[in-house]
């Protein structure tokens, strides 16, 4: 079980006995985490640069009393990151390094609540992008920061970076055609920076590149957008990232990214599909 400081324990100490009280924790989730995460804040001695850790703190809190409830793991943890910015918000200035570390603290708390990392990635991601949206943060830079706290979190905790990957492109998806951003965009960056990020331990990158095109099939089924548009944005930015860590890691995630899969046709766009499988 994660370690938690004031805050953490404030919050889930708070939250305990009201979640119990509501007899539906998925409805409640939200709002008590919310006010939750203001009361906790408010008492705290100093916020100002502190407030990216202790919103970390305050979610796995959050997570360690919901998770002693019956309730759908995926939504309780979505809820209880949007609860925690929204929280955050109205107390100190909410940053797009915020949702870093929330997203972080989301997945190390995510046992708690009785959820898979695959899980956990995807809606620690969309909830964090949802909060952030209802903050005013700015959809690019959040994009970037809760993919890295995604991989952060993943790697803190030892869990299997394809399925953190997928995980993350669905989340990604999912909340940008709910905030209306552009998801194309969105789908493309992920996956650049999960590529980039993959290559710098080692990782399977054509595995990696798969797990994400899959997860963006997954998420445009669900939320409603064209499935085989996204699941090229996220083969196309794999491809590119691949390509500047070397030719024949590019050649290896063109060749496993693209083609049909999951019944799904993925082709490379953009400057991307000029590169040949000899690299030039």
């Amino acid at each position: 079980m994660p370690i938690l400081g004031r805050i953490g324990t404030s919050v889930r100490d708070s939250l305990a006995g009201v979640l119990r009280g509501t007899g539906d924790v998925a409805e409640a989730a939200l709002e008590s985490v919310r006010d939750a995460t203001v009361t906790a804040l408010r008492s705290a001695r100093t916020v100002g640069g502190e407030v990216g850790q202790l919103a970390q703190d305050a979610i796995v809190g959050a997570l360690g009393a919901v998770g002693n409830i019956s309730g759908e793991a995926g939504s309780l943890i979505r809820d209880s990151v949007i609860g925690v910015i929204q929280g955050t918000g109205q107390v100190a200035t909410a940053t797009t390094t915020m949702l870093h570390d929330v997203v972080v603290g989301a997945i190390r708390g995510s046992s708690d609540a009785g959820a898979e990392l695959g899980t956990a990635a995807q809606n620690a991601v969309e909830g964090a992008l949802r909060g952030g949206a209802s903050v005013g943060l700015a959809a690019e830079e959040s994009v970037v920061q809760v993919t890295r706290g995604a991989i952060e979190g993943t790697r803190e905790i030892g869990g299997a970076f394809t399925t953190a990957a997928q995980g993350t492109v669905s989340g990604v998806i999912a909340a940008v055609a709910t905030t209306g951003g552009d998801v194309m965009t969105a789908a493309r960056d992920t996956a650049r920076q999960l590529i980039s990020s993959a290559a710098t331990t080692g990782e399977d990158l054509a595995q990696v590149a798969v797990s994400a095109v899959e997860g963006s099939i997954e998420a445009a089924r669900r939320v409603g957008v064209d499935a085989e548009q996204a699941a090229s944005a996220v083969a196309t930015g794999a491809i590119e990232a691949a390509y500047d860590v070397s030719d024949a890691a590019g050649d290896a995630v063109r060749n496993a990214a693209t083609g049909t899969i999951q019944g799904v046709r993925v082709v490379v766009t953009g400057g991307a599909s000029e590169r040949n499988q000899s690299g030039s």
